[in-house]
């Protein structure tokens, strides 16, 4: 069901026709896009601490578990767009051998006569350390045309975040790759040399540009901080592509008067380096900046005195101005929750999707207009597309094609200039990502390619589900089943946990238990993400709380559902997964014969008082954090940690670690075989020397995951 559904239009009639027949040709112009894997070798030498296992388990051999090295394939493409005049496709892939590449095609060429004839140009992305920047790896992270032949692509590095983990970082590296002369070379660099007379600060060489908007064929707009006053201010730059040099050197469209960014003791707080830091009206010129400091964040129209809107904003992020009226993304944790505009003229915030729709899945927009039309979004749990404009020709577009793929998650991509060709993607945990490209002057809709490597009938599909919670609140989660005989229900617990959360999309590790007979199940507890502030926060403190309850209540739910029992039942996950799969073999041992953790926290008072070594107790704010997150009650911490409570252990336990990792160091699980031992608990355990808060690479994976396997099963 579709809100806000409209009458077919003109468009649609035209090229509905081609819908089947682009599915059914879906595989036959598929190749690998750009670089194939490589073998991996049958000896794994880097796990150690091993505990109750062999070790020749741990030593995978290529083709015993083909399903497995299916899933675990880097996809042919993880990004794919149209240039502007749209005779090129440019696709976004991985390899073995660098990072990120790129390739582009020629569009017709691709069509008629496959990837390899069609390819005009290659890049490639070599993964370096930079160590001016204090970056172990650098990586082609995203790209944007900016031009018929010129590409800008971005180049990121790896940081640590509270919430998400390991997660790519801006630091204002670009690269121009040039199609036609196939030139990828430097074009902005953050860090200025040290000059050779005087002295100048680390913050005072460092400019971190942000890319803005495409311009013209000789320019881009790029938002470039600069110190002034102790203070950042944002300036609105027209670089050009031929300028010498790596420094964002260019012409000031508009110089903000307010800073983007304060600090205050320990406290920092930036707005500096996010793509919306200025807001464009139709015509590319600026129309709002923003600024921010104690109290929140705040819009300043991008006049001579940049005049500040007073209002917070600092749960929104800026989408576009129109009509008077600021479009907001309502956030919480790491994702989008809802859309709401803010009136510029009587300063009123307004939602505007529906209140029973959460968790924004995609946006689009139309050429030219940064406003959304419409939004994707769950709806009860369901896949829903909100419509805004009910006049607007791509809304009427998109719903009469998404019609053709049920409960998926549908969006457009770019269009042409010309504003008749454009993108449409489709994704899901059964398909992964599949691309399509609409033309309208033809009546045409050609599949582009998909970027799995799983053949369709392998891939199992995340079923929605609603439960209800021991205090009677609605939860939503997915289920996925086998496609033959059920063994096992595997309870799937996301890490976080606040802010993240479970979606219908590809995971190889639920794909590949789910291929041996697992039914596998997520549940996104209350602290999850894209389900409101309210929803995360009042999560708070409740680690070992109403977090734990809310997955106990859909287990039940889900075993009276498949008739199944505890002998059929396990949890596993990593981070806060793994601590939470730990915790349920004390608070609900009834409900799990076997748990399986990975790189979790397992005592909450080290966690609490920051002496476990996390990388985040080095953090000036670390109290601040920790007081939020998990409190004072000292009672509360000891109940809430598995440490404290091995000898109330009934069910099955494997746990495993990275000894590279930072989120949640080693200590965490000596501590707790010690506690196990101690309570005469049997266990079973291991680490891996080259991992950090990370599943790891394929080889990685290959070599713990039919372990892991076999343990869930009980075949171990």
């Amino acid at each position: 069901m579709y809100k806000f559904f409209l009458p077919l239009s003109f468009y649609v009639v035209i090229f509905l026709p081609f819908i089947s027949h682009a599915l059914e040709n879906n595989y036959k112009q598929q190749d690998q896009l750009v670089y194939k894997a490589t073998e991996s070798t049958d000896e794994y030498g880097w796990v150690q601490d091993i505990v109750g296992i062999d070790q020749s388990a741990f030593n995978y051999v290529e083709g015993s578990e083909p399903e497995l090295e299916l899933y675990v394939k880097n996809a042919f493409f993880t990004n794919v767009a149209l240039s502007p005049d749209g005779k090129h496709l440019a696709f976004q892939s991985k390899s073995d051998d660098f990072t990120e590449g790129l390739l582009v095609a020629d569009t017709e060429i691709y069509f008629s006569s496959g990837i390899e004839k069609a390819t005009v140009a290659k890049a490639a992305m070599e993964n370096k350390p930079d160590s001016d920047l204090g970056v172990k790896a650098l990586y082609l992270c995203d790209f944007n045309w900016v031009s018929n032949s010129l590409i800008l692509v971005e180049v990121c590095g790896k940081r640590y975040d509270f919430i998400q983990g390991e997660i790519f970082q801006s630091f204002g590296i670009f690269k121009l790759f040039n199609i036609k002369t196939k030139e990828f070379r430097n074009f902005l660099y953050p860090l200025e040399e040290a000059p050779t007379k005087g002295s100048s600060t680390f913050a005072d060489r460092y400019k971190v540009a942000t890319f803005i908007s495409r311009y013209d064929d000789e320019h881009v707009l790029m938002s470039v901080p600069i110190n002034k006053r102790g203070f950042r201010y944002a300036h609105l730059r027209k670089i050009r592509f031929d300028k010498r040099g790596v420094k964002p050197n260019g012409t000031d469209v508009y110089v903000s008067e307010q800073p983007c960014q304060f600090k205050v003791g320990y406290k920092i707080n930036s707005f500096c380096n996010t793509p919306y830091i200025y807001i464009l009206d139709k015509d590319k010129k600026p129309a709002l900046t923003f600024s921010s400091d104690l109290d929140g964040v705040y819009a300043h129209y991008a006049d001579k005195k940049t005049t500040k809107i007073d209002i917070d904003l600092e749960n929104y992020s800026p989408i576009g101005v129109k009509d008077g009226n600021l479009w907001l993304a309502d956030t919480s944790g790491v994702g989008q929750h809802g859309v709401s505009v803010l009136n510029l003229k009587n300063k009123k915030i307004s939602q505007l999707n529906p209140i029973d729709c959460h968790s924004v899945l995609s946006s689009m927009s139309s050429l030219n207009d940064p406003v959304p039309y419409a939004y994707g979004m769950e709806c009860n749990g369901k896949k829903e597309i909100i419509v805004f404009d009910q006049k607007n020709r791509d809304a009427q577009l998109l719903q009469q094609l998404a019609a053709s793929f049920p409960d998926k998650t549908v969006g457009f991509g770019n269009w042409t200039d010309s504003n008749e060709k454009a993108l449409l993607q489709i994704s899901d945990s059964s398909s992964i990502s599949e691309v399509f490209m609409l033309d309208l002057s033809k009546g045409q809709l050609r599949f582009v390619g998909t970027a799995s490597n799983v053949p369709k009938e392998k891939l199992h599909k995340n079923e929605t589900r609603s439960f209800t919670t021991f205090d009677d609140e609605t939860i939503y989660g997915y289920l996925t089943k086998p496609k033959g005989e059920l063994k096992r229900l595997i309870v799937y617990i996301h890490g976080g946990p606040y802010g993240i959360r479970d979606f219908d999309a590809f995971d190889p590790i639920e794909q590949y238990l789910a291929s041996q007979g697992a039914a596998v199940l997520k549940v996104n507890y209350r602290g999850s993400g894209g389900y409101g502030k309210n929803f995360m926060e009042d999560a708070y403190r409740q680690w070992g709380g109403t977090l734990l309850d809310d997955i106990a209540a859909a287990t039940k739910a889900t075993q009276k559902e498949l008739g199944l029992s505890r002998d059929d039942t396990c949890a596993f996950g990593a981070s806060y997964g793994g601590y939470a799969a730990l915790a349920m073999a004390y608070k609900y041992d009834e409900l799990y014969e076997c748990v399986a953790g990975g790189m979790g926290v397992y005592d909450m008072k080290i966690l609490r008082d920051g002496t476990d070594g996390s990388i985040y107790t080095y953090q000036d704010n670390y109290e601040e954090i920790a007081e939020k997150h998990w409190g004072n009650d000292m009672a509360q911490l000891t109940d809430f940690s598995p440490v404290f409570n091995a000898g109330k252990m009934n069910s099955r336990i494997m746990m495993w670690h990275g000894l590279q990792d930072q989120i949640s160091p080693i200590i965490h699980l000596d501590l707790m075989k010690e506690a196990l031992e101690d309570a005469n608990v049997p266990y079973q355990a291991f680490t891996m020397s080259k991992l950090g808060h990370t599943f790891g690479t394929p080889d990685d994976i290959k070599a713990h995951a039919p372990v892991l396997k076999d343990f869930l099963f009980n075949e171990l």
